[in-house]
């Protein structure tokens, strides 16, 4: 595929600055890319199906357009890391580490983020985690772009009532580092709820 014709796929799901800069890699290193269906566990992920087939890459289509370029090159980091290695152990290692810094930095020096996105991208370029959703700051950057109006546990004020994912409704309780003790109402039971997870608020 020439460039302007994956240009032209991809971006509905990533700024085209990412976009060029994806081909380039993929040419250098290819791969077979595919757009996922949503998935509750995963965002992206790379694979070696086998030692004579094409690694795959596939990213979740319904990401934001600046969260899809992070995961995507998350993976990409995965692919080269893999070729470079030729093994997958230690995967979110140093030599990983290196590899997705530099890319994450390659967009930033062809202005693939918006300049409000730009401190947290820096910050997450420092000390890059195994998933961007393990970094509560480029996480929080990114959610400002979803065109839905989830909310996040840490958003709510203390006291408010929430429904999680499950149909579990809880009262919200105080901070205990990242996690919030909560009181489920059914039951009265307390549980430690990560301050990322998403919630729906109660209307009593």
């Amino acid at each position: 595929m020439k460039q302007d014709a994956f240009v032209n796929q991809m971006r509905k799901y990533m700024p085209e600055p990412a976009c060029i800069a994806g081909y380039q890699w993929l040419c250098k290193h290819p791969a077979k890319l595919k757009i996922a269906k949503p998935r509750k566990t995963k965002l992206g992920d790379f694979r070696i199906r086998g030692k004579n087939q094409i690694p795959e890459i596939s990213v979740n289509g319904d990401l934001n357009p600046y969260a899809f370029t992070v995961t995507f090159t998350h993976e990409i980091a995965h692919l080269m890391d893999y070729m470079e290695r030729g093994n997958l152990q230690n995967p979110h290692g140093q030599d990983w580490k290196t590899i997705y810094s530099n890319l994450l930095m390659e967009l930033l020096e062809n202005d693939a983020f918006p300049i409000d996105l730009v401190p947290a991208v820096k910050q997450h370029i420092k000390s890059p985690k195994a998933a961007s959703c393990s970094d509560p700051e480029l996480l929080d950057q990114l959610r400002l772009y979803d065109d839905n109006t989830t909310l996040t546990l840490k958003e709510l004020p203390e006291g408010a009532t929430f429904i999680l994912r499950n149909d579990r409704m809880f009262e919200k309780g105080e901070l205990r580092r990242t996690r919030y003790r909560c009181i489920e109402l059914s039951s009265g039971k307390p549980y430690l709820v990560h301050g990322q997870s998403e919630v729906k608020l109660h209307n009593s």
